[in-house]
């Protein structure tokens, strides 16, 4: 995302020398901000996307394909754009963009309208600016920006790379050259290559090709490890995903849900798998996380071992770009051997955080923050009034890349609350699918704390289905360990969900008028009414993203009428009622006559994504756990606030995501494999020429205003 420059940024060997004092600005910015925005409560519920995409230039004449590298003009182009209705930033390379809208959306009906029309429209104004040759591709990896397309010569140095895709931006520049600097070491990256029939070995040391056939004896394994050898400064721009930004309205809500959200990661990524091509070379793998991973890895050799930062203990400290280390909520179902992953952390600054109010794992997961050296540092940012600024303390922040990041508000003085940030989902080809994954996430992540469900599991067991979601077609392929029974502790019991008169879904006439809007606003809390796709201006600092065919019930596992159900009151309400303060900290406590006693097994067995997502109604007797689209169609019937059009709209994104983890839907990584496969061009060796990445692409660009193209992928 964008970032506001302030003056030139430190080189690595200035941030080394100064380490200690700019650590120390970082840590006071954190603990005023800490005294300031602790007790801060009632902050609406809005949340907004984050949708990357690359730039791509066709040349029909030739039938070639190359990656646009001119991201810098276009967005100088696009500042003048009066539209405030959405914004852009730049990324890490010269064929990215960030597009993210110029306000927050709210749980109203017009926002969640609006989402996908509003995706349409940031895709309009790039194109406006861009040639007829060239188009703004969502899509998570640029295939043809490799070596094989001849657009980067194999010789080429290392600088000459970076001056030609790393984009301009200050802060873009001293994240790369200063990770560079600091691992002081060659990075390894690689994926391992789809075995076809034909499917040859290629080193790019020796020139040579090796017919697989000669490798299959070998002691050593080779034909097994076949992989995709990878520049790192090539792979820079494969990392386009969708994010989704959610203020929650208070600092104990936000690390409930940043919590929840963890073991839903792996199974995220596994459903918006898309990337299966690497150097115009089909790989073995759906998705772009752990290689991501280790591009942007940072730790010198020591670290890679046994030796640490400031520790100085056994433990391993990971890639900055990682799954999370830990929970941090103060739930009472958290057991502290679900933390059961080794974590690096600065003790000092744990004393200092915990000396200022802060309970212990709350100070842990800042603690870990400053056990890593900052990346990115501006000159003036350490010189700034630490009561006013937070910069230091967002420097040091912002460099660590989990899948789900917890946000503080931006300064003391800011209108912007805690948040939330999902961050491991692929970017989809289609403007409707990115809408419906990110109106999907939003409201799973209501119906999670609406019903306070408890997903918590070991972080290890999280690491291990991470991995598992990075094999091809994980979906159908792979069962995920996930808690047998999410429902443990929660207001619901699973029979109250599956069983009961079916209710009609918004593309039926329920006879019922639309709610009032004054009855909408009323749930949502002040201004969460207002249409918030008509304001705001392109400056980052004035969108959420900085702070950050209907389908019939039927396609959905069925759900009860409310009338089915007891009461449950909204989460804003059952939130404040279940919990007490100690130090300012919102802690969940069993507290109330109807709160069901906590037995945990804990059982984490592996079960498949479908019935995860829809429910396993193929069991005799009713599961444990009834699935999430069940609970969130559950959720919507609970809080009856969307109008028939939205409700509608909403069952179309939640027929496709129930579809996608069926596996009747394809996922694009798997529809891209298929594609190539079934080209006349390809002679089943693993490699995508440069024909068939050609078609490929100009289907994904067709595929834009046509999902007939897609096929498989919306069979629902």
């Amino acid at each position: 995302m964008g970032h506001t420059e302030a003056g030139s940024a430190l080189t690595w060997h200035e941030i080394k020398r100064s380490k200690s004092r700019l650590q120390r600005i970082g840590l006071q910015q954190l603990l005023n901000l800490w005294q300031n925005a602790k007790e801060r409560q009632n902050d609406p519920w809005l949340w907004g996307d984050e949708t990357e995409g690359l730039l791509i230039s066709f040349d029909d004449r030739h039938e070639h394909v190359e990656a646009w590298l001119h991201a810098d003009q276009l967005l100088e182009q696009l500042s003048s754009n009066i539209d405030s209705s959405c914004a852009f930033s730049p990324e890490y390379t010269l064929c990215q963009l960030e597009t993210i809208a110029g306000r927050p959306w709210t749980m109203e009906s017009k926002g969640i309208m609006n989402v996908e029309d509003n995706m349409k429209l940031r895709k309009g104004l790039i194109q406006q600016h861009l040639g007829s040759a060239t188009s703004f591709l969502t899509t998570t990896v640029c295939p043809i920006l490799a070596y094989c397309s001849g657009q980067f010569r194999e010789d080429e140095s290392s600088k000459s790379l970076v001056d030609r895709l790393l984009s301009p931006q200050s802060r873009h520049q001293a994240l790369f050259k200063n990770t560079c600097l600091r691992r002081d070491q060659d990075v390894k990256v690689d994926v391992p290559v789809y075995r076809d029939q034909k499917t040859l070995c290629y080193s790019r040391k020796t020139k040579c090709w090796t017919d697989l056939q000669g490798l299959e004896d070998s002691k050593d394994g080779s034909a097994s490890k076949l992989r995709i050898s990878l520049d790192p400064i090539v792979c820079l721009p494969h990392g386009c995903s969708l994010q989704v930004t959610m203020q929650l309205q208070d600092i104990g809500e936000a690390r409930r849900l940043h919590d929840q959200l963890i073991p839903l990661a792996p199974i995220m990524l596994a459903l918006t798998a898309a990337t299966t091509i690497w150097d115009g070379v089909l790989a073995d793998s759906d998705v772009r996380w752990n290689l991501f991973g280790d591009c942007v890895d940072d730790r010198n050799a020591d670290e890679v071992g046994d030796t640490l930062l400031q520790s100085q203990k056994s433990e391993q400290i990971r890639s900055r770009w990682s799954s999370n280390n830990m929970f941090m909520s103060e739930d009472h179902r958290l057991l502290d051997r679900y933390n059961d992953m080794p974590l690096v952390i600065d003790d000092e600054v744990k004393q200092q955080l915990f000396d200022s109010g802060m309970d212990h794992r709350l100070a842990d997961h800042f603690a870990h923050l400053f056990a890593r050296d900052p990346l990115v540092i501006f000159s003036r940012d350490a010189e700034m009034d630490r009561h006013k600024s937070t910069a230091v303390f967002e420097a040091i922040q912002s460099t660590t890349y989990p899948t789900v990041r917890f946000k503080a508000p931006p300064s003391p003085q800011s209108d912007i609350g805690w948040r939330v940030e999902f961050r491991p989902m692929e970017v989809q080809m289609t403007d409707f699918e990115n809408a419906a994954f990110a109106v999907f996430m939003m409201l799973l992540s209501r119906t999670i704390l609406h019903f306070d469900l408890n997903l918590y599991m070991p972080i290890s067991t999280v690491d291990e289905n991470m991995e598992k979601a990075h094999g091809p077609d994980s979906i159908n392929h792979q069962r995920f360990n996930f808690r047998a029974n999410p429902l443990l502790g929660s207001r619901l019991h699973p029979t109250e969900v599956i069983s009961g008169p079916e209710i009609p879904t918004a593309t039926q006439d329920t006879g019922q008028s639309d709610p009032d809007p004054d009855s909408i606003a009323e749930c949502l809390g002040p201004n969460d009414s207002e249409s918030s796709s008509t304001a705001g201006t392109l400056s980052s600092t004035t969108s959420f993203s900085s702070i950050s065919s209907s389908t019939t019930s039927s396609t959905h596992p069925p759900v009860t009428s409310k009338r089915a159900f007891p009461n449950v009151e909204p989460v804003e309400d059952r939130s404040r009622k279940r919990s007490r303060t100690t130090n300012n900290i919102c802690i969940n406590s069993p507290e109330g006559s109807n709160a069901p006693e906590i037995n945990d097994k804990e059982e984490f067995p592996p079960q498949t994504i479908a019935a995860l997502i829809n429910g396993d109604l193929s069991l005799s007797s009713p599961p444990l756990f009834p699935g999430f689209i069940p609970l969130i169609q559950r959720y919507l019937d609970e809080i009856d606030t969307l109008d028939r059009p939205a409700r509608a709209k909403v069952d179309e994104y939640l027929g496709l995501i129930s579809a996608r983890a069926s596996g009747r839907a394809w996922t694009a990584a798997k529809w891209q494999r298929e594609f190539v496969m079934g080209h006349g061009e390809y002679r089943g060796d693993s490699i995508v020429g440069g024909k068939v990445m050609y078609d490929l692409l100009n289907a994904v660009k067709t595929m834009q205003d046509s999902r007939d193209v897609g096929g498989k992928m919306f069979d629902f």
